[in-house]
């Protein structure tokens, strides 16, 4: 055997701190889960809205669980997560079928298509081209040019 032919013997693969991305050794990793309305588990709905902190020592998990802290937590970011892991498997479901699926009732799932429906509009509206209360159509001040 030549000693290209052999694999240098690698362990799992490191464990690496959120925050700063360096490899943790094993006696300082530390692990803690924050809500987070973002993240969906790819099978267990048990676990949606959970999100598993890596860091490399307190003060790094620490300041992790703060940035957590101030992200809101939005519902119907996670009955969104929820519907579309639904749909991924199951593309044909009427709306009873995925109520049942996903655990959500149809206030909860009509709640969800809207804020759906909000954000997207949100996206396609140019930042500062929102009409106010009192505007006139067409008009940058809402104010009557003629």
């Amino acid at each position: 055997m030549h000693d290209s032919d052999q694999s240098a013997a690698t362990g799992p693969d490191p464990v690496l701190c959120d925050l700063c991305g360096v490899a943790a050794p094993p006696a300082s990793q530390l692990f803690s889960l924050v809500p987070d309305s973002s993240v969906i588990h790819p099978y267990d709905p048990e676990q949606d809205g959970l999100r598993r902190l890596v860091a490399c020592g307190p003060d790094h998990l620490g300041e992790l669980r703060q940035q957590y802290r101030q992200r809101p937590y939005v519902k119907e970011e996670l009955w969104a997560g929820k519907i579309d892991r639904a749909l991924g498997s199951q593309p044909d479901l009427d709306e009873e079928e995925l109520a049942e699926v996903t655990g959500l009732n149809f206030l909860q799932i009509e709640r969800t298509l809207a804020w759906e429906s909000e954000r997207f509009l949100s996206d396609q509206t140019p930042p500062g081209d929102h009409e106010r209360p009192g505007d006139t159509p067409g008009t940058p001040d809402g104010k009557d040019s003629g």
